[in-house]
């Protein structure tokens, strides 16, 4: 007798591939590098933004009542040293840096620093609005010739200070619940690491307020208020 042999088709396994896309891995990557820096940029800018519409809707009476506060200190800056106006613009950015530091060494600098650093953008951003609402293009033109700049550096070295100062803080947190730190560094080195990179960006800041303080005599004195 003959056999047959009947030969049953297998069925095809359609297997599924997943598409790479180029960008969103890209973004990924930099939000794992760049995420937290990031995001103590948008909530200084956010700061900036609030700053100068609260500016722009305050009454003409709080108006006055800051531009005379202005003049006063325009007045006491002409007459002042170079040094001490240097020691004034170099000891209001210390004090935020401070205020960064000294917050990291507790759990809750996990709050306190973010506020930090929208408060500074809000004291930015009054200030410009509150020159382009009182003295409109001649103002606007002061802010950008004479603060900008030292604002802007000072600025990124407090937020480049921000992201080390909340990593601190959250291993803060996470040694509480004896989960050991964020990314299982030593507490002592991270403290080390921390400590260092205010160090080096109260050097930025010196340079800001001299900076500050150059464009203050240079710039400042073709401006009158």
């Amino acid at each position: 007798m003959k056999s047959f042999i009947i030969a049953v088709p297998q069925p095809k396994i359609r297997r599924k591939y997943k598409r790479y896309s180029p960008l969103k891995a890209n973004l990924k990557c930099y939000f794992q590098r760049y995420g937290m820096l990031t995001l103590f940029i948008v909530i200084l800018f956010s700061g900036m933004i609030f700053g100068a519409v609260k500016a722009g809707m305050a009454s003409p009476e709080l108006l006055n009542k800051i531009d005379s506060v202005f003049s006063k200190f325009m007045n006491v800056g002409n007459s002042q040293t170079p040094a001490k106006t240097f020691m004034n613009s170099f000891t209001v950015s210390l004090v935020f840096m401070a205020v960064l530091y000294f917050s990291s060494l507790s759990p809750l600098g996990i709050f306190f620093i973010p506020t930090v650093m929208f408060f500074r953008g809000f004291e930015y951003g009054i200030s410009s609005g509150f020159l382009c609402v009182n003295y409109g293009l001649k103002g606007l033109g002061y802010y950008i010739t004479v603060i900008l700049l030292g604002a802007f550096i000072s600025s990124l070295a407090l937020v480049y200070s921000s992201q080390y100062c909340i990593d601190f803080s959250v291993s803060m947190l996470f040694s509480m619940f004896g989960k050991g730190t964020s990314d299982g560094v030593n507490l002592k080195i991270k403290l080390g690491e921390m400590t260092l990179n205010c160090a080096y960006m109260i050097m930025i800041v010196i340079f800001a307020s001299l900076i500050d303080t150059g464009l203050y005599y240079i710039v400042g004195g073709l401006f009158s208020f």
